[in-house]
Protein backbone atom coordinates (compact mmCIF):
# COMPACT_ATOMS: atom_id res chain seq x y z
CA UNK A 1 0.00 0.00 0.00
CA UNK A 2 1.28 3.45 -0.95
CA UNK A 3 2.82 5.34 1.99
CA UNK A 4 0.75 8.52 1.59
CA UNK A 5 -2.35 8.82 -0.60
CA UNK A 6 -2.15 12.55 -1.45
CA UNK A 7 0.18 13.86 -4.17
CA UNK A 8 -0.35 17.62 -4.11
CA UNK A 9 -2.03 20.61 -2.53
CA UNK A 10 -5.68 21.61 -2.67
CA UNK A 11 -6.74 24.10 -5.38
CA UNK A 12 -10.04 25.95 -5.61
CA UNK A 13 -11.66 25.60 -9.04
CA UNK A 14 -14.89 27.57 -8.59
CA UNK A 15 -16.75 29.41 -5.84
CA UNK A 16 -19.75 31.63 -5.14
CA UNK A 17 -22.34 28.87 -4.79
CA UNK A 18 -24.80 28.36 -1.92
CA UNK A 19 -24.33 24.72 -0.82
CA UNK A 20 -22.60 22.20 -3.09
CA UNK A 21 -22.87 18.41 -3.03
CA UNK A 22 -22.95 15.29 -5.20
CA UNK A 23 -19.85 15.49 -7.46
CA UNK A 24 -20.05 13.03 -10.36
CA UNK A 25 -17.38 12.57 -13.06
CA UNK A 26 -18.47 12.37 -16.72
CA UNK A 27 -15.32 10.83 -18.18
CA UNK A 28 -16.37 10.80 -21.82
CA UNK A 29 -17.12 14.53 -21.65
CA UNK A 30 -14.17 15.51 -19.46
CA UNK A 31 -16.25 17.32 -16.85
CA UNK A 32 -17.47 17.10 -13.29
CA UNK A 33 -21.09 17.79 -12.44
CA UNK A 34 -22.30 18.58 -8.91
CA UNK A 35 -25.34 20.01 -7.16
CA UNK A 36 -25.94 23.47 -5.72
CA UNK A 37 -28.92 22.56 -3.57
CA UNK A 38 -30.48 25.95 -2.65
CA UNK A 39 -29.98 27.16 -6.24
CA UNK A 40 -32.05 24.19 -7.50
CA UNK A 41 -29.31 23.47 -10.02
CA UNK A 42 -26.79 20.88 -11.12
CA UNK A 43 -23.59 22.65 -12.10
CA UNK A 44 -20.76 21.50 -14.36
CA UNK A 45 -17.07 22.37 -14.46
CA UNK A 46 -14.37 21.51 -16.98
CA UNK A 47 -10.88 22.76 -17.79
CA UNK A 48 -12.08 24.03 -21.14
CA UNK A 49 -15.43 25.55 -20.17
CA UNK A 50 -15.06 26.53 -16.53
CA UNK A 51 -18.25 26.71 -14.45
CA UNK A 52 -21.75 26.60 -15.96
CA UNK A 53 -25.23 25.19 -15.29
CA UNK A 54 -25.87 21.58 -16.37
CA UNK A 55 -29.50 21.42 -15.16
CA UNK A 56 -31.47 24.50 -14.12
CA UNK A 57 -34.34 22.64 -12.41
CA UNK A 58 -32.86 19.77 -10.41
CA UNK A 59 -35.73 19.49 -7.90
CA UNK A 60 -33.21 20.56 -5.26
CA UNK A 61 -31.09 17.48 -5.88
CA UNK A 62 -28.22 16.55 -3.58
CA UNK A 63 -26.44 13.22 -4.22
CA UNK A 64 -25.51 12.08 -7.74
CA UNK A 65 -23.88 9.02 -9.29
CA UNK A 66 -23.91 7.09 -12.57
CA UNK A 67 -25.71 3.85 -13.29
CA UNK A 68 -24.40 0.98 -15.43
CA UNK A 69 -25.51 2.75 -18.60
CA UNK A 70 -23.77 6.00 -17.68
CA UNK A 71 -26.97 7.86 -16.85
CA UNK A 72 -27.18 10.10 -13.78
CA UNK A 73 -28.94 8.95 -10.63
CA UNK A 74 -30.20 11.94 -8.67
CA UNK A 75 -31.47 12.23 -5.09
CA UNK A 76 -34.10 14.98 -5.05
CA UNK A 77 -35.08 16.92 -1.93
CA UNK A 78 -38.24 18.70 -3.06
CA UNK A 79 -39.84 15.58 -4.58
CA UNK A 80 -38.35 13.23 -1.96
CA UNK A 81 -37.59 10.85 -4.85
CA UNK A 82 -34.70 9.09 -6.57
CA UNK A 83 -34.61 9.74 -10.30
CA UNK A 84 -32.56 8.94 -13.40
CA UNK A 85 -31.42 11.77 -15.67
CA UNK A 86 -30.33 10.85 -19.18
CA UNK A 87 -26.99 12.14 -20.44
CA UNK A 88 -27.32 13.17 -24.09
CA UNK A 89 -24.70 12.50 -26.75
CA UNK A 90 -23.25 15.98 -26.27
CA UNK A 91 -23.11 15.64 -22.48
CA UNK A 92 -26.21 17.67 -21.65
CA UNK A 93 -29.03 16.78 -19.24
CA UNK A 94 -31.83 14.77 -20.85
CA UNK A 95 -35.05 13.06 -19.83
CA UNK A 96 -35.97 12.38 -16.19
CA UNK A 97 -37.40 9.07 -14.88
CA UNK A 98 -38.57 8.35 -11.32
CA UNK A 99 -37.00 5.20 -9.82
CA UNK A 100 -38.16 5.43 -6.20
CA UNK A 101 -40.75 7.70 -4.60
CA UNK A 102 -42.18 5.87 -1.60
CA UNK A 103 -42.73 2.65 0.28
CA UNK A 104 -46.26 1.62 -0.52
CA UNK A 105 -48.55 4.58 0.17
CA UNK A 106 -45.96 6.45 2.24
CA UNK A 107 -43.56 8.88 0.57
CA UNK A 108 -39.85 8.63 1.22
CA UNK A 109 -38.16 10.88 3.77
CA UNK A 110 -35.58 12.75 1.71
CA UNK A 111 -33.29 10.81 -0.62
CA UNK A 112 -29.70 11.86 0.00
CA UNK A 113 -26.92 9.73 -1.50
CA UNK A 114 -26.86 6.92 -4.07
CA UNK A 115 -24.50 4.29 -5.45
CA UNK A 116 -24.70 1.66 -8.18
CA UNK A 117 -22.96 -1.72 -7.93
CA UNK A 118 -21.27 -3.57 -10.77
CA UNK A 119 -24.36 -5.79 -11.02
CA UNK A 120 -26.60 -2.76 -11.51
CA UNK A 121 -28.08 -2.73 -8.00
CA UNK A 122 -28.93 0.83 -6.93
CA UNK A 123 -28.71 1.68 -3.22
CA UNK A 124 -29.67 4.99 -1.65
CA UNK A 125 -29.99 6.61 1.78
CA UNK A 126 -33.17 8.27 3.03
CA UNK A 127 -32.60 10.52 6.07
CA UNK A 128 -34.94 13.43 6.94
CA UNK A 129 -32.49 16.26 6.17
CA UNK A 130 -34.56 17.65 3.31
CA UNK A 131 -37.94 17.58 5.03
CA UNK A 132 -37.39 19.11 8.44
CA UNK A 133 -34.94 21.56 9.94
CA UNK A 134 -33.34 19.87 12.91
CA UNK A 135 -30.85 22.18 14.55
CA UNK A 136 -31.01 24.80 11.83
CA UNK A 137 -30.23 22.89 8.64
CA UNK A 138 -30.36 25.06 5.56
CA UNK A 139 -32.55 22.82 3.46
CA UNK A 140 -35.50 21.79 5.62
CA UNK A 141 -38.97 22.01 4.11
CA UNK A 142 -40.93 21.39 7.32
CA UNK A 143 -42.83 18.43 5.93
CA UNK A 144 -43.80 15.45 8.03
CA UNK A 145 -41.94 12.16 7.85
CA UNK A 146 -44.31 9.38 6.82
CA UNK A 147 -41.91 6.48 7.44
CA UNK A 148 -41.12 5.13 10.92
CA UNK A 149 -37.36 5.62 10.52
CA UNK A 150 -34.43 6.23 8.20
CA UNK A 151 -33.14 3.49 5.92
CA UNK A 152 -30.65 2.39 3.33
CA UNK A 153 -32.82 1.17 0.45
CA UNK A 154 -32.38 -0.66 -2.84
CA UNK A 155 -34.41 0.31 -5.90
CA UNK A 156 -37.20 -2.19 -6.55
CA UNK A 157 -39.33 -3.17 -9.53
CA UNK A 158 -41.60 -0.14 -9.10
CA UNK A 159 -41.07 3.35 -7.61
CA UNK A 160 -43.07 2.37 -4.51
CA UNK A 161 -41.37 -0.97 -3.82
CA UNK A 162 -37.77 -0.31 -2.73
CA UNK A 163 -36.18 -2.98 -0.55
CA UNK A 164 -34.82 -2.19 2.90
CA UNK A 165 -31.11 -3.02 3.10
CA UNK A 166 -30.27 -1.44 6.49
CA UNK A 167 -32.70 -0.09 9.08
CA UNK A 168 -30.60 0.52 12.19
CA UNK A 169 -28.67 3.72 11.43
CA UNK A 170 -29.92 6.94 13.03
CA UNK A 171 -29.11 9.31 10.12
CA UNK A 172 -27.74 7.35 7.13
CA UNK A 173 -26.07 9.69 4.67
CA UNK A 174 -23.02 8.89 2.51
CA UNK A 175 -22.66 5.51 0.81
CA UNK A 176 -19.68 3.70 -0.66
CA UNK A 177 -18.69 0.17 -1.70
CA UNK A 178 -15.19 -1.25 -1.38
CA UNK A 179 -13.41 -2.01 -4.68
CA UNK A 180 -14.39 -5.69 -4.45
CA UNK A 181 -17.92 -4.71 -3.32
CA UNK A 182 -17.72 -6.98 -0.29
CA UNK A 183 -17.94 -4.09 2.18
CA UNK A 184 -20.61 -1.39 2.26
CA UNK A 185 -19.76 1.83 4.10
CA UNK A 186 -22.51 4.12 5.44
CA UNK A 187 -21.93 7.43 7.19
CA UNK A 188 -24.13 8.30 10.16
CA UNK A 189 -24.17 12.09 9.83
CA UNK A 190 -25.53 13.11 13.19
CA UNK A 191 -24.10 14.91 16.19
CA UNK A 192 -25.23 11.85 18.17
CA UNK A 193 -22.90 9.44 16.36
CA UNK A 194 -20.79 11.17 13.61
CA UNK A 195 -19.20 7.91 12.45
CA UNK A 196 -18.77 5.59 9.46
CA UNK A 197 -20.22 2.11 9.79
CA UNK A 198 -18.99 -0.86 7.73
CA UNK A 199 -21.15 -3.84 6.72
CA UNK A 200 -20.37 -7.11 5.02
CA UNK A 201 -22.17 -6.97 1.68
CA UNK A 202 -23.15 -10.08 -0.25
CA UNK A 203 -23.55 -10.53 -4.00
CA UNK A 204 -27.27 -10.82 -3.34
CA UNK A 205 -27.40 -7.34 -1.84
CA UNK A 206 -27.64 -8.33 1.84
CA UNK A 207 -25.82 -6.19 4.43
CA UNK A 208 -24.73 -7.83 7.69
CA UNK A 209 -22.24 -7.63 10.55
CA UNK A 210 -22.42 -3.86 11.03
CA UNK A 211 -19.46 -2.45 12.96
CA UNK A 212 -18.01 0.98 13.66
CA UNK A 213 -15.28 1.76 11.12
CA UNK A 214 -14.19 5.32 11.91
CA UNK A 215 -15.31 8.32 13.96
CA UNK A 216 -15.08 11.72 12.26
CA UNK A 217 -12.71 13.92 14.31
CA UNK A 218 -14.27 17.24 13.19
CA UNK A 219 -17.90 17.63 12.15
CA UNK A 220 -19.82 14.68 10.74
CA UNK A 221 -18.86 12.21 8.00
CA UNK A 222 -20.61 12.85 4.71
CA UNK A 223 -19.86 11.64 1.16
CA UNK A 224 -17.23 8.95 0.59
CA UNK A 225 -15.14 7.28 -2.15
CA UNK A 226 -12.50 4.54 -2.26
CA UNK A 227 -9.19 4.36 -4.11
CA UNK A 228 -7.87 1.22 -5.83
CA UNK A 229 -6.17 0.01 -2.63
CA UNK A 230 -9.43 0.19 -0.69
CA UNK A 231 -8.70 3.30 1.35
CA UNK A 232 -11.82 5.23 2.22
CA UNK A 233 -11.81 8.99 1.53
CA UNK A 234 -14.46 10.72 3.68
CA UNK A 235 -15.69 14.33 3.69
CA UNK A 236 -15.61 15.95 7.13
CA UNK A 237 -15.95 19.25 8.92
CA UNK A 238 -12.46 20.56 8.11
CA UNK A 239 -11.40 18.58 5.06
CA UNK A 240 -11.08 15.07 3.71
CA UNK A 241 -10.02 12.18 5.96
CA UNK A 242 -8.46 9.06 4.46
CA UNK A 243 -8.69 5.69 6.22
CA UNK A 244 -6.91 2.39 5.53
CA UNK A 245 -9.12 -0.68 5.03
CA UNK A 246 -8.67 -1.53 8.72
CA UNK A 247 -10.04 1.88 9.80
CA UNK A 248 -6.68 3.49 10.65
CA UNK A 249 -6.53 7.16 9.65
CA UNK A 250 -3.67 7.62 7.18
CA UNK A 251 -4.18 11.19 5.94
CA UNK A 252 -6.07 14.44 6.42
CA UNK A 253 -6.49 16.89 3.54
CA UNK A 254 -7.35 20.31 5.03
CA UNK A 255 -10.01 22.26 3.12
CA UNK A 256 -11.07 25.80 4.18
CA UNK A 257 -14.78 24.90 4.10
CA UNK A 258 -16.82 21.95 5.37
CA UNK A 259 -16.53 19.10 2.88
CA UNK A 260 -19.80 17.53 1.77
CA UNK A 261 -18.60 15.00 -0.82
CA UNK A 262 -15.84 14.02 -3.23
CA UNK A 263 -15.27 12.17 -6.49
CA UNK A 264 -12.30 10.67 -8.33
CA UNK A 265 -11.94 11.88 -11.92
CA UNK A 266 -9.54 13.21 -14.52
CA UNK A 267 -7.86 11.32 -17.35
CA UNK A 268 -6.06 9.00 -14.93
CA UNK A 269 -8.79 9.03 -12.23
CA UNK A 270 -6.32 10.55 -9.76
CA UNK A 271 -7.97 13.97 -9.55
CA UNK A 272 -10.13 14.18 -6.41
CA UNK A 273 -12.92 16.73 -6.85
CA UNK A 274 -14.23 18.08 -3.55
CA UNK A 275 -17.53 19.86 -2.93
CA UNK A 276 -17.33 22.13 0.13
CA UNK A 277 -20.29 24.44 0.81
CA UNK A 278 -19.69 27.38 -1.58
CA UNK A 279 -16.83 25.98 -3.62
CA UNK A 280 -15.44 23.19 -5.79
CA UNK A 281 -11.88 22.10 -4.99
CA UNK A 282 -9.43 19.57 -6.42
CA UNK A 283 -6.44 17.67 -5.09
CA UNK A 284 -4.22 15.02 -6.68
CA UNK A 285 -4.20 11.48 -5.32
CA UNK A 286 -1.28 9.08 -5.69
CA UNK A 287 -3.55 6.29 -6.89
CA UNK A 288 -6.82 6.34 -8.86
CA UNK A 289 -10.32 5.81 -7.60
CA UNK A 290 -11.24 2.22 -6.99
CA UNK A 291 -14.64 2.08 -8.73
CA UNK A 292 -15.29 3.46 -12.20
CA UNK A 293 -18.81 3.45 -13.61
CA UNK A 294 -19.24 2.99 -17.35
CA UNK A 295 -18.93 4.48 -19.86
CA UNK A 296 -15.25 5.38 -19.57
CA UNK A 297 -12.68 6.77 -21.98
Amino acid sequence: MAAHPVAGSVERLATGMAFTEGPCWLAEHGKIIFTDIPANAIMEWSEAGGLSVWCDNSHFSIGLTRDQDGQILSCEHSTRALTRLAVTADGACGARTVLASGIGEHVLNSTNDVICSSTGAILFTDPPFGVRAEGGELHGYQQAMELPGCFVLAVGDTPISPRTVIDGIYRPNGLCLSPDERVLFVSDSSETHHKVIAFDFSAGGVASNGRDFAVMPVGVPDGMRVDVEGRLWVGGGDGVYVYAPDGTQVAHVPVPEMVTNLEFGGADMCDVYITAVSSLYRVRAVLPGGRRMVPSV
